[in-house]
């Protein structure tokens, strides 16, 4: 009887485990052409599903949303990415200010963690370092 509750329990946890919304995917895909050729690439990519839309766009919504996918397009294997503003800023076709604007409006709705990084040596400001869904795990500065 046991057993049949530990299966009862599984299943219901599997049943009642969102769906993820936002999908980043990080890593090598290989692949053959239609000539035969075969290869690798490295890839980074942002996956938005349907459910994002009903869920999330209300909250991700213009530059914020342009925000959040270009921190996400710099992300690497850890779940870390540290563009800098200006990067940032060039890439989204923003202004620093809103970048800035998006980055807090990020932070504050829990999408983004983000610690300043400082050169130990000199003691000058580096970029952010960047955790995105800091929930989802513990978020170690770089």
């Amino acid at each position: 009887m046991q057993n049949v509750a530990g299966i009862l329990a599984k299943r219901m946890d599997e049943l009642t485990k969102p769906e993820p919304t936002i999908t980043i995917f990080n890593g090598h895909e290989y692949y053959v052409t239609d000539t035969g050729e075969t290869n690798s690439r490295s890839e980074v990519s942002v996956r938005l599903s349907v459910r994002f839309r009903e869920a999330q766009l209300r909250q991700l919504k213009g530059p914020i949303l342009g925000v959040f996918v270009c921190i996400a397009l710099h992300i690497n294997e850890k779940g870390l990415a540290w563009p800098s503003i200006k990067l940032i800023a060039h890439e989204t076709g923003y202004n620093k200010d809103t970048v800035c604007k998006c980055l807090a409006k990020l932070e504050r709705r829990g999408y983004i963690s983000r610690v300043q990084g400082i050169d130990g040596e000199t003691g000058k400001f580096r970029s952010n370092t960047y955790q995105l869904f800091p929930k989802s795990r513990r978020f170690k500065g770089k």
